[in-house]
C-alpha cells in the first residue's frame, strides 16, 4: 500500500467522538504525533536532529489552529519512551496531547479506536503513514488519513481562513461576511487566528 494512498479515506470528512466526557457527535481525529513529525519537512528537520520538544510544539500549534478552523476534536499521541516523559495527558487550547509510556503510540491509538467503537461512536479517524497501524485502525473500524493527507488538510484550512478574511476586507458590510454570514465576534476570532498563523510562520 503506497504511503499517500486514499484507499481508506472517507470523502464526507464527518468525524464523530462520543467518549471521555465529550459532547455526543463532537468531531475527533487521532494523530500519531511522531509519525507526522517524521513526514512534514518543517518538523522533520527538528525531529531528525533530536529536538523532539521543538517538533512536538510546532505540530501542536498547527493542530490547535486546525482544530479551531475545522471544529474537530484533535487528540495527538506521542511515544513517551522517545520523549523521556512519564505517561500523562495535557491540554493545549482544546487539543489533547497524550504521552504514552506503558504502550507505544500505535497501541494506544488502536485501543482508543476500539473503545470509541464500543462506545457507539459512528466514525473515528486516525492520521498516520504507518502501514501496519493504518491496517489495524481500519480493521478496528476507523477511517485513515496518511500524514501527507493531514498536512494537506491543515494547509487547505489555512488557505480557507485567508480567503474568508480577504472576502471580509473587500466587502463594505461591517461586522458580517456576506458569503459566510459571520458576526463581528467570529470575524475578530478569525483575525486572531490569522495573526497567530503569521506569528508561527515568522518564527520558523
Amino acid at each position: 500500500m503506497p504511503e499517500d494512498t486514499d484507499l481508506y479515506r472517507d470523502p464526507t470528512l464527518a468525524l464523530y467522538y462520543t467518549n471521555q466526557g465529550l459532547e455526543t457527535g463532537s468531531p475527533v481525529l487521532l494523530v500519531d504525533g511522531y509519525n507526522v513529525c517524521g513526514y512534514w519537512a518543517k518538523l522533520k528537520k527538528h525531529f531528525m536532529s533530536g529536538r523532539l520538544d521543538i517538533a512536538r510544539q510546532k505540530l501542536i500549534d498547527e493542530l490547535v489552529t486546525f482544530s479551531m478552523l475545522r471544529e474537530v476534536k484533535v487528540v495527538v499521541v506521542f511515544d513517551a519512551m522517545m520523549s523521556g516523559l512519564p505517561t500523562h495527558k495535557e491540554d493545549f487550547a482544546g487539543v489533547d496531547v497524550v504521552f504514552s509510556c506503558e504502550t507505544c503510540a500505535d497501541a494506544w491509538i488502536e485501543k482508543e479506536v476500539v473503545a470509541l467503537r464500543e462506545d457507539g461512536c459512528p466514525k473515528v479517524w486516525v492520521a498516520t503513514s504507518d502501514h501496519c497501524q493504518q491496517n489495524a485502525a481500519y480493521g478496528a473500524g476507523a477511517f485513515v488519513w496518511s500524514s501527507k493527507a493531514l498536512v494537506s488538510e491543515i494547509k487547505a484550512s489555512q488557505k480557507e481562513l485567508e480567503q474568508m478574511l480577504q472576502e471580509h476586507r473587500s466587502t463594505s458590510m461591517q461586522g458580517k461576511l456576506l458569503k459566510h454570514n459571520l458576526d463581528s465576534q467570529v470575524v475578530d476570532a478569525l483575525k486572531d487566528l490569522r495573526d497567530k498563523l503569521s506569528e508561527n510562520a515568522s518564527s520558523r
